[in-house]
């Protein structure tokens, strides 16, 4: 995946030396940036806040507000912004910890075009990397959610025709506990389905020649779409012998 870092053009500089912003801003604008400048850290941080530019350039040491906390400052806003510390000589210590607050990179005074080059190349490639990551996050949880509608909707719409449907449906789990006895299934046993689902067996209602089908398919892990519908009797809870039609589908 090759990040697109083309649209990423907008760099606010923040150092209290007009000389040094200037310069920067000259060479900037030279190589097609819209820049926008500060002469302060407290100045940096409402025009962070007003424009959201993509990087930031800002002098480690300045009066007031400094580079680290103007860092921290923007960190603790968002993460969709690169900052480059501007650092001089001596103040390798304050770069390493800029460097753990989140700073892109850091580069030395008097700056030189092929460093400046260099560390605007990686904060527009870990920016756009990271925007192309969002975006596909984005992408993923929007997909999530409509899939999940639409589970939500088959596993509605096969709940109501279930419980709408005028045969006796009665599913087991591997162990034959019963997890879904429709009211079908109530009006031929006579069991209401509080009294039967996840309390009882599917083989205590079940005639012994089904409960033998199950028990086969079952040991032989065969797959069959559905077993052939056959009559046989059950004995409802009120002892009435009931003939029924039966068929069954073995899941794995």
């Amino acid at each position: 995946m090759i990040p697109d870092t083309d649209q990423i053009r907008r760099i606010l500089i923040i150092d209290d030396e007009p000389a040094n912003v200037r310069v920067l801003s000259i060479s900037l604008q030279s190589d097609g940036y819209e820049v926008l400048t500060a002469d302060s850290g407290e100045a940096g941080i409402a025009c962070f806040v007003a424009e959201t530019p993509d990087i930031v350039l800002t002098d480690i040491k300045m009066p007031g507000i400094d580079g680290i906390q103007v860092l921290k400052e923007i960190r603790g806003r968002t993460d969709d912004a690169e900052v480059i510390i501007i650092t001089g000589h001596g103040d390798i210590d304050n770069a390493i910890e800029a460097l753990q607050y989140g700073a892109s990179d850091f580069i030395n005074k008097p700056i030189r075009d092929e460093a400046l080059a260099v560390a605007l190349h990686r904060a527009k490639e870990k920016l756009a990397l990271k925007r192309q990551v969002e975006a596909h996050t984005d992408e993923l949880e929007l997909e999530v959610r409509r899939a999940t509608r639409e589970l939500r909707r088959q596993a509605n719409f096969q709940s109501k025709l279930i419980g709408s449907s005028n045969d006796g449906i009665v599913a087991t789990n591997a162990d034959f506990a019963i997890v879904l006895f429709n009211p079908g299934a109530e009006r031929i046993f006579g069991w209401d389905a509080s009294l039967v689902v996840g309390q009882r067996k599917g083989n205590e209602f079940y005639p012994s020649e089904i409960d033998d089908v199950f028990q086969s398919d079952l040991r032989r892990h065969e797959t069959r779409k559905e077993l052939p519908w056959r009559e046989t009797e059950i004995i409802a809870r009120d002892g009435e012998c009931i003939p029924v039609r039966f068929s069954a589908t073995l899941l794995y």
